[in-house]
């Protein structure tokens, strides 16, 4: 039997976001989860709310029942050999790294190994994140259903059933936040120019973007039609979207995913 029932390799921002959103939902209390953090000032952070803390990686996955591996897609070739020398039964594996695929981490811990690839983004931290998951074939799909079900607790999730769509949709999801913040960020700098204070024109500006959230998830209109309900002809709005229609706002989008999937397909290589 493990000594835990959750731990977390890499328990930066996002690690320590997932382990904390399980905690609040009552799925199991801080003292049966393991943080793993090469900092020992993080370390005692976790351990002051606590949470059990260690330094060894290794020691995560052998005493653990499900472990996030939180590390950066660029430190995998660290990180997983330290894990195949590890005896015992092997945890359910929940990975949060974008664009490397289950091939390459069974390749490291063997295809027995079960593993869940999720996509979550960063408002996950406010428990408002979007979160898409997909199984190999060693994973039941009893671990899935409990793996969403985690990350129901903090937003709303998407399944898929082929691996290959969580690096098609990290624009729309995993990388869209950025995205919006540079939307955002360029309406606050023109607000600027017209004597409107930063402060107030990035209230404006996020009540906006959530007031026009709603109204898309409402699903009574599709997005074109918001759009057209907005525009009055002859009147100010539609104005604006002349420009972006004259720099193909449209197409400069559609590159922007497009070179953002690239690089998750890029990545797994």
């Amino acid at each position: 039997m493990k000594k835990y029932r959750f731990g977390v390799i890499g328990a930066g921002n996002m690690g320590t976001a997932i382990a904390q959103g399980a905690v609040r939902a009552g799925l199991f209390p801080p003292g049966e989860v393991l943080l793993a953090n090469r900092g020992a000032q993080s370390r005692a952070a976790h351990a002051a709310q606590g949470y059990a803390v260690t330094g060894d990686n290794a020691a995560v996955w052998r005493d653990c029942e499900t472990v996030v591996l939180a590390v950066k897609p660029q430190s995998f070739d660290e990180v997983l050999p330290s894990l195949t020398a590890c005896g015992g039964d092997k945890p359910l594996l929940v990975s949060i790294a974008a664009g490397i695929p289950f091939a390459r981490m069974e390749a490291a811990l063997g295809a027995d190994t079960p593993i869940i690839r999720v996509m979550p983004n960063t408002p996950l931290v406010l428990g408002m994140g979007a979160t898409q998951l997909v199984k190999n074939a060693a994973a039941t799909a009893e671990q899935l259903d409990r793996v969403r079900a985690l990350f129901d607790t903090m937003g709303v999730t998407v399944v898929f059933d082929e691996e290959r769509m969580l690096n098609e949709v990290i624009p729309y999801a995993g990388s869209a936040p950025a995205y919006l913040y540079a939307f955002a960020d360029a309406l606050v700098q023109s607000a600027g120019a017209h004597g409107i204070s930063a402060d107030d024109a990035l209230s404006l500006v996020c009540q906006t973007m959530i007031g026009a959230a709603h109204m898309l998830l409402r699903r009574e209109q599709t997005p074109a039609e918001l759009i057209r309900a907005v525009c009055s002809p002859g009147g100010t709005t539609i104005e604006g979207m002349k420009v972006l229609e004259a720099h193909d706002f449209y197409g400069m989008i559609a590159e922007m995913c497009d070179r953002c999937i690239d690089r998750a397909y890029a990545l797994g290589k």
